[in-house]
């Protein structure tokens, strides 16, 4: 995946995916990016960088790393490999494949495969001036086939209003528009070298959408006695 954003963002991309590389997943074993990674400290050179918290951008100590979870889930679905944790964001990102995001928060989301094959499994972790590689290598071949449903809209963004004492009261101003809530299904065929099926699954996704921050306003009206102590205030 392609680098985006600030270079602090980078910063943990780089840091992530060089934790992961060089891991060995024995056979029914399972990949865990939060038990390879650890968690996103400060102390261990990760930056602040926007995250997704509660469908909106804010800035914390890691901001980026789902990118390298998503790298991760594409590398294990393009494998063929079973796929049994993933959590994503709550809005469609348009970068991603559509469908196969995922993202990740420390301790309690996570990006976890198993190994279902009869031999270990190499997991490599690269980056260069133009984003990251995850490459899982072992010893089948597995041959996927991928299939996705255009996205679709679900429903109007939902709504975040915060209370503004600068307007009239009763007034409304729209500071962002938000995105609206959408949805994806994609199916995922997964043969062995002999052509026998392995996995044929549904992988349904919903999108919550962005906030749309509206500004309403609290300010009372004047009353008429200051209304004309501000005209004659004017007037002098």
């Amino acid at each position: 995946t392609l680098y985006a954003g600030t270079a602090g963002r980078i910063t943990n991309l780089r840091l992530a995916v060089a934790a992961l590389d060089g891991t060995l997943v024995p056979p029914g074993g399972t990949f865990s990016l939060n038990a390879v990674v650890g968690e996103r400290t400060a102390e261990g050179g990760y930056r602040s960088a926007p995250v997704i918290y509660a469908n909106e951008y804010r800035e914390d100590i890691g901001g980026g790393v789902s990118q390298v979870a998503t790298t991760v889930f594409n590398a294990a679905w393009e494998a063929g490999l079973k796929l049994t944790e993933r959590n994503p964001h709550a809005f469609y990102i348009s970068r991603y494949q559509l469908g196969r995001d995922a993202t990740v928060n420390w301790p309690d989301l996570d990006v976890k495969f198993a190994n279902s094959t009869k031999s270990w499994l190499l997991v490599k972790g690269g980056s260069d001036d133009q984003g990251i590689t995850v490459s899982i290598y072992g010893g089948e071949r597995r041959r996927v086939v991928s299939v996705a449903s255009p996205l679709r809209f679900t429903g109007p963004p939902p709504v975040k209003r915060i209370k503004d004492p600068t307007l009239a009261k009763g007034s409304t101003v729209v500071e962002e528009p938000g995105t609206r809530s959408s949805a994806t299904s994609v199916k995922r065929m997964v043969y062995a070298e002999n052509g026998d099926l392995l996995y044929d699954e549904i992988w349904n996704t919903s999108y919550r959408g962005e906030y749309k921050v509206v500004r309403v306003g609290t300010k009372k009206p004047k009353t008429p006695a200051e209304q004309l102590a501000a005209l004659l205030a004017a007037a002098a």
